[in-house]
């Protein structure tokens, strides 16, 4: 009878061992991912959808040393292949990162001592990134940086929330510019592909000393951020605050950059050892049109008068026109204080410059401020985010600038300027076509095409004809709205 028991409570023992062993498995394979180092890109990956056509992925193999692999604290809750959670991924509403609350921003600073500019549009509709099994729709937006008044980087850069609030850098499709020219699509990477997860870029109650990784595929793009303290002092385009977040970022090459986030407005200052930012305009999306105040509307006018004047040697009409966007500015400034104050000096500098080019009967400096003049006041628009883009007085700016460089036979400043078309007629096509515009962009398309073809032969004539064509087709374009 003893051995009998004795048996039994062998092979009682026996099973809970067994039992035991088992529920180890599914632990073990939940951690393997996590050790798998991620892969450089394959020199024949298929660029994404929404990259130039010529783009070519980057070829940069990872570091050898291990890959960091702890989550953040705030991680969003895992899906059920692994990863955060994406319920209602374009309704990015985190007040540090409010992508989907922002129609577009306008920042401003230096860089190695250049003026620089950097604009974020937020994008209509959405794409798909498919990465780990799973399809995460993403919001777009369009990031245009420019130092010294060049164009340096454009990038389509996507964006989910996970359920917990926390957003996620889910890649961009990077093409970096030299001249006007595109020189390479250094930086671009994705989610779910050559091993790169989604990328927490703001968590949803950021703590101090958190630590997380907004790029997070080494050997191409990788960055560290750490959060200092939420209690940082900065300005924002509302005002001084105390309680903005402030993160430490250091990049893959061992650089250190500092940013400050404020809620409601996401970062609001950048500064790194050459460079420094600030942000001078928020446009909330969804926000109600305002009337342009006429003072800026009757600058405007003036500037295209004189354009149209100095070339037929019309200086007492070019004299007149001065004066006149001299005395609306003057009622302007005196009773709109609220305007960033970059915009203002930038327009009151280009009038100084545009009185004083008039004066001494200076063709090409008078036209080259009165467009200056139209620029500082397509910037002074968009604080009102009229029902008029303002990206339809940039294309104007810009075909008006492609005629000046080319007269001065700058081609690499008239690339430059056709560069830049480019890019903000990316950013407004899409409006454009929800206006039925679909006949009139196609014209548009044509133009900017025969317009770098002309460029490419260096056709003078052909420039000059061309760019009269396009801001035609931007006069029509104005029709639709």
């Amino acid at each position: 009878m003893l051995k009998f028991f004795y048996r039994l409570l062998l092979l009682a023992l026996a099973l809970v061992a067994f039992a035991g062993c088992s529920a180890q498995q599914p632990a073990a394979s939940r951690a393997t991912p996590l050790a798998a180092a991620p892969t450089a890109a394959p020199p024949t990956a298929a660029p994404a959808t929404a990259a130039p056509p010529t783009a070519v992925p980057p070829t940069a193999a990872p570091p050898t040393e291990a890959v960091p692999t702890a989550a953040p604290a705030t991680a969003a809750p895992a899906s059920g292949t692994g990863g955060p959670r994406f319920t209602h991924p374009t309704a990015i509403s985190n007040p540090l990162y409010p992508i989907a609350l922002t129609r577009y921003t306008i920042a401003l600073g230096t860089e190695g001592g250049d003026p620089s500019r950097t604009e974020i549009t937020l994008l209509p509709g959405t794409r798909v990134i498919a990465w780990n099994g799973q399809q995460t729709e993403v919001r777009v937006v369009q990031f245009m940086a420019m130092v010294g008044g060049r164009l340096v980087e454009v990038a389509y850069d996507y964006f989910a929330q996970a359920d917990d609030g926390s957003v996620y850098y889910m890649g961009e499709d990077v093409t970096n510019y030299r001249d006007g020219k595109v020189a390479d699509h250094g930086g671009s990477w994705q989610a779910g592909k050559d091993g790169a997860p989604p990328a927490l870029i703001m968590p949803a109650r950021p703590s101090v000393g958190q630590v997380f990784n907004p790029e997070n595929l080494p050997g191409v793009v990788f960055e560290t951020d750490k959060v200092l303290s939420l209690g940082q002092k900065t300005t924002t385009p509302a005002g001084p605050i105390d309680n903005g977040v402030f993160v430490e970022e250091t990049l893959m090459d061992g650089s250190v950059e500092h940013k400050i986030y404020a809620a409601n407005f996401g970062i609001v200052e950048e500064q790194a050892s050459d460079e420094l930012s600030h942000l001078v305009l928020y446009a909330p999306a969804g926000a109600p049109p305002r009337a342009v105040p006429d003072a800026l509307s009757t600058i405007e006018a003036q500037a295209e008068d004189i354009a149209d004047a100095v070339p037929g040697g019309s200086w007492a009409k070019v004299s007149a026109d001065v004066d006149a966007a001299r005395a609306a500015w003057q009622g302007y400034a005196g009773e709109h204080d609220g305007v960033p104050a970059p915009f203002r000096d930038a327009l009151a500098g280009a009038l100084a410059r545009l009185q004083k080019a008039a004066a001494g009967k200076q063709p090409r400096a008078t036209l080259q401020a009165a467009n200056d003049l139209s620029a500082a006041v397509v910037d002074l628009f968009a604080v009102y985010q009229p029902a008029l883009p303002p990206d339809l007085g940039w294309l104007d700016v810009l075909g008006r600038q492609v005629k000046l460089d080319v007269a001065a036979s700058d081609y690499a400043a008239a690339a430059d300027s056709l560069a830049k078309a480019g890019a903000v007629w990316a950013r407004l096509k899409p409006v454009v076509l929800a206006h039925d515009g679909a006949g009139v962009a196609a014209k548009f398309d044509g133009s900017l095409a025969a317009l770098q073809k002309a460029l490419a032969g260096k056709n003078s004539a052909a420039l000059e004809r061309e760019a009269e064509h396009a801001l035609a087709l931007v006069d029509a374009l104005e029709g639709l709205f």
